[in-house]
């Protein structure tokens, strides 16, 4: 798969899982706080990084929402499966024109830790920033790593519960086109079935000199679709 369709499918999995409550997870944002303590830095950040925008979707110690991608860390990060680690950013290169650096909140240390799915797809990071040159031990970067598992893997569990319970939607409101479906069936297309059976068992019994065979013909068509109506609405009934 070449990279551009990688980075395709990255984005689709992107936008389903911003549509997540991350303002809910209590799980989350302990996540965030515990990745914060155990390194023992003043921010941490979980991010989904997506075409234009970097979304900080849980946080601590910053009041962020969003920065573009351009400007984010996050997008060197999703590049690698371990842990990216940047002590100094002003002997960084990348960095040499980032307002993120050069201006407020002039971040001059980052961790980031990949959030990776199930298929593979790096999405974003459970990341770290200090105002000053700073580093994590090699016991602090396992932490981060370890937590970065749990985040995405809350996450995974969320969405699918999103997607069962839309499921669950779907389905009543499927059971519920069927109720009418079967409403409809008893009223509307049973009645006129029954009237013209009626009618056609006067006109036999009334010594009508048309060709009856052909009208009990008619009648046992009529019968066999009431019967497979009948049928087929059983079927689809809620038990």
């Amino acid at each position: 798969m070449d990279r551009f369709q990688l980075e395709k499918e990255r984005l689709e999995a992107v936008d389903r899982f911003l549509q997540l409550d991350y303002d809910r997870s209590k799980e989350l944002q302990d996540i965030v706080n515990l990745a914060a303590e155990l390194c023992e830095v003043p921010v941490a950040l979980l991010t989904l990084l997506g075409e234009e925008v970097n979304w900080v979707k849980v946080r601590t110690g910053i009041d962020a929402p969003a920065m573009p991608r351009e400007t984010s860390f996050c997008q060197y990060t999703i590049t690698q499966n371990s842990v990216l680690i940047i002590p100094d950013t002003k002997e960084d290169r990348r960095f040499d024109t980032n307002p993120l650096v050069q201006e407020a909140p002039n971040v001059r240390f980052y961790a980031g830790a990949p959030l990776t799915i199930k298929s593979g797809l790096r999405l974003g990071s459970l990341c770290l920033f200090d105002g000053k040159p700073n580093n994590i031990t090699a016991q602090q970067e396992k932490i981060l790593s370890m937590l970065s598992r749990q985040a995405i893997f809350l996450m995974e569990l969320e969405l699918s519960n999103k997607v069962l319970r839309e499921h669950m939607i779907e389905i009543e409101d499927r059971n519920e086109s069927l109720r009418k479906i079967a409403h409809l069936q008893s009223h509307d297309i049973r009645q006129p079935l029954t009237s013209i059976m009626g009618i056609l068992n006067l006109i036999k019994e009334d010594n009508y000199e048309a060709d009856k065979e052909r009208l009990i013909m008619m009648e046992e068509a009529a019968n066999d679709l009431d019967g497979k109506i009948h049928e087929i609405v059983e079927q689809t009934r809620i038990k």
